[in-house]
């Protein structure tokens, strides 16, 4: 076919990383279909899933004939009534956006390794110095999707149970909720996208919630000499029709047709509980309507017992095998032993009694802390970039206050982000350097805050989330009566706890109707707080738990503070949300800071700027001085940057 003939095609996608997997395979089957007549290029988040697909051309929007698309699948909307997998999704768009007929071809996404990858040997002897079999196992999910979590208890169940014969490896992303298992191998919040594909592809077997890891393990290439498909279990209860969600060779553990809520198909609800985060997802309509002990019933009705026969379905059909004497006894000197600490087990029964226990013990205050500084939390490229326009806003304003950037290692913060911020005053410093003055069970995003601010090394802090703009020098907020009176400052949210919220009786504390913190920003004598503090990190040691009754951090802040009697200031001007913005106001009513929560500064894409918020352009103009720091392009940085230390 003339070139001149080819039709030149553009695929974006903002969706998550389990739906890029499945648009993955609709680009593979357009190509299938029509060889030859098409030149695409794509958009998406997780670019990393892309490397080595032969299909992709590179592309620019603004070239002559190059038509772009964004990619959807309606087709879920009939999903409980209609024959087809989620794969046939974006097939079903494409061919009614474009006027095809695209024939679904293998039932999996369609995933590359790279020659380099292919010779790489088992991640696992990275982490234990040695070969050894093993399963990955996903154990939590995402926030705003709760609905889908499983008991951790019965996940825990399923690690023993199976000890000495599978030695399992835990993953989750680090935003996300992912509390950690005893008795496994933890990469929570270690792994890039590429590499969670390299420890997919060593892997012997999956289990999971429905989430990207099971479209992973159906997309990512066995290490069977003949092929095969991956052992991997599904705990799905009754939010899906199975038909919809589960690949071949899974075993996909499902309660629908089995209750009323999900008689004629999946319920596709949310959450299990509200999350007062003022989501259109807490609503009444996207909640579960029969929850049991936590757990929407279709969840609680899959017992660890199920999973563990599942699993041992695959052992006794020797697609895969157990591990050897030699391999076990190796596999439990590498796992890492719980601390008396980890033992604690938090319910709704024995959380009020604990958190009080725990008020009788408090840490000792610091003595090594001094003077007034800004803290801030960010790691990879996405917070990297908000935070570098978020400090340049700083300094212009004219604040000179020393500045600490709080990470998780350095897989989030490459060698050369240290010296691109030391120009402006910032030191950069790894959380899981630190000796904790609580130590945490796990450490995400959410998590990171408090600990930042009761370890950096200033007395008195500004804490500023890393998407947040201030418009004016903050650092006069110390100066701030309220502040002066109180020692913190925090501002109002959106949203109200009712007093039906299971938290205040959680925390002991009185209902109160008053406004939910929004931690963007926050302003806090860590001296005078310094048990409000302790309690905030022991509220977020334990987000496993806590997580599962507010939405993130913030409400710990709340809870502490109220639990204590620890005064503290507000201003009283409520938040503002202009274009997915907050923006919050100082004493006066003037505004002061812009939370970008909804529309994040990004190196891929600029966003149109908005008429109604302030300094947007000498945003934009900071965002195009980090572009060309980096001097090259976003496709060249994924390739360069994929390095899997051996």
């Amino acid at each position: 076919m003339s070139l001149c003939n080819v039709r030149k095609l553009i695929l974006k996608c903002r969706y998550s990383l389990g739906d890029i997997v499945m648009l993955t395979a609709a680009v593979r089957d357009l190509h299938a279909t029509y060889p030859g007549q098409f030149q695409t290029d794509v958009r998406t988040y997780y670019e990393e899933l892309w490397l080595g697909n032969p299909h992709l051309t590179p592309l620019n929007e603004w070239d002559e004939g190059v038509a772009t698309l964004d990619c959807d699948y309606p087709l879920v909307q009939r999903a409980n009534e209609a024959a087809y997998h989620c794969l046939h999704g974006f097939l079903e768009f494409l061919n009614e956006q474009l006027k095809l007929h695209i024939r679904p071809g293998a039932m999996k996404g369609d995933l590359y390794l790279l020659e380099k990858e292919r010779a790489l040997p088992s991640p696992i002897r990275s982490a234990l110095k040695c070969d050894l079999p093993y399963w990955i196992i996903d154990a939590g999910g995402k926030y705003d999707y709760t609905i889908k979590w499983w008991s951790t208890r019965r996940y825990q169940e399923v690690v023993d149970a199976l000890s000495g014969k599978v030695l399992f490896v835990q993953v989750g992303g680090k935003k996300d909720y992912h509390p950690l298992l005893q008795g496994v191998i933890d990469q929570r919040g270690k792994t890039s996208v590429r590499e969670l594909i390299h420890w997919v592809h060593h892997a012997k077997g999956v289990i999971c919630p429905v989430t990207s890891l099971m479209h992973l393990a159906a997309a990512v290439e066995t290490r069977h000499p003949q092929g095969g498909m991956r052992p991997c279990v599904v705990v799905a209860g009754g939010r899906e029709p199975p038909h919809w969600e589960a690949y071949p060779g899974h075993q996909f553990i499902h309660n629908v047709g089995a209750l009323e809520c999900c008689s004629t198909g999946g319920c596709w609800k949310s959450r299990t509980f509200a999350l007062g985060d003022g989501h259109i997802l807490d609503h009444p309509s996207s909640r579960c309507v029969d929850v049991v002990e936590q757990l929407p019933r279709c969840m609680s009705m899959i017992t660890s017992e199920d999973v563990i026969r599942r699993v041992q379905l695959y052992l006794e059909g020797k697609v895969c095998c157990a591990l050897t004497l030699e391999e076990a006894t190796a596999a439990g000197a590498a796992i890492e032993q719980p601390s008396s600490e980890d033992d604690e087990s938090l319910s709704v029964e024995s959380a009020p009694e604990l958190l009080s226990r725990f008020l009788g013990k408090l840490p000792s205050q610091r003595s090594d802390r001094s003077g007034r500084g800004v803290v801030m939390c960010a790691g990879g490229l996405s917070y990297l970039t908000n935070a570098w326009v978020c400090i340049r806003r700083l300094r212009a304003s004219g604040c000179s206050l020393p500045i600490e950037l709080w990470h998780l290692g350095p897989h989030e913060m490459p060698e050369h982000w240290e010296y691109r911020l030391a120009p402006y005053g910032v030191v950069c410093r790894d959380a899981r350097m630190e000796h904790p003055v609580i130590s945490m069970k796990q450490m995400g995003g959410w998590e990171l805050k408090p600990f930042a601010i009761a370890h950096s090394s200033f007395r008195e802090v500004l804490f500023l989330d890393a998407d947040n703009v201030p418009l004016i020098d903050p650092a006069r907020l110390f100066e701030e009566t309220a502040y002066r009176e109180n020692g913190a400052i925090f501002w109002p949210d959106r949203g109200r706890m009712g007093p039906d919220r299971s938290i205040w009786r959680l925390c002991g504390v009185r209902y109160q109707d008053e406004p939910e913190f929004e931690s963007g920003q926050m302003v806090i004598d860590t001296d005078r707080c310094w048990p409000a503090l302790c309690v905030t990190l022991w509220l977020n040691r334990h987000s496993d738990f806590f997580y599962q009754h507010i939405h993130g951090d913030k409400e710990t802040f709340h809870m502490a503070w109220r639990k204590l009697d620890q005064p503290y200031g507000m201003p009283r001007t409520p938040l503002q949300v202009i274009d997915q913005v907050f923006c919050q106001h100082d004493f006066s009513g003037a505004r002061m800071f812009q939370h970008y929560t909804g529309r994040k500064w990004s190196l891929l894409t600029n966003h149109s700027l908005s008429r109604e918020l302030l300094l947007e352009l000498e945003c934009r103009e900071d965002l195009e001085a980090l572009r060309s720091s980096l001097q090259s392009s976003i496709h060249a940085k994924a390739e360069s940057c994929f390095e899997i230390i051996v």
